[in-house]
């Protein structure tokens, strides 16, 4: 008798929750910006910026990068990993509009995207071993 009730009571959630949902608006996200614009001092960009960092080749699912860019141009990214927590730190020069910095281990260049109000960074950059990255970056508030 207790497993007869469980299961309705179980299927009232489920079906009440489905419901709920099911008729809440939803408004669909607005694409990001698609117009590059030029970075001419880094307060201009500083702050925290986070988004999901893709890795090629495909070795393992996404992770989430959070990159905090000062006013001097230093930097430092933490991306949490199923494996573990993978960090760094440089400084970034500004070229042709552009951030740009390389360390011991890669390379990285940041390019500035704005629209609409909307700012994103669009990250790009490889290791020494040949794994490629990517991230495209909303301003953490």
């Amino acid at each position: 008798m207790k497993e007869w009730l469980r299961a309705i009571c179980f299927g009232v959630l489920v079906g009440g929750v489905t419901g709920f949902i099911g008729c809440a608006p939803v408004e669909p996200l607005p694409p990001p910006p698609s117009t590059p614009g030029s970075v001419s001092a880094f307060k201009s960009v500083a702050g925290k910026w986070a988004g999901i960092l893709k890795a090629t080749p495909r070795f393992r699912g996404d992770d989430w990068v959070t990159l905090t860019i000062r006013d001097d141009g230093s930097y430092d990214f933490v991306s949490v990993r199923t494996i573990g927590i993978f960090r760094g730190e440089g400084v970034y020069r500004l070229i042709d509009g552009k951030l740009k910095a390389e360390t011991e281990q890669g390379w990285t260049i940041a390019t500035l995207y704005e629209e609409s109000g909307r700012r994103m960074l669009k990250v790009e950059g490889a290791t020494k071993d040949g794994t490629q990255y990517s991230a495209d970056l909303a301003p953490v508030k």
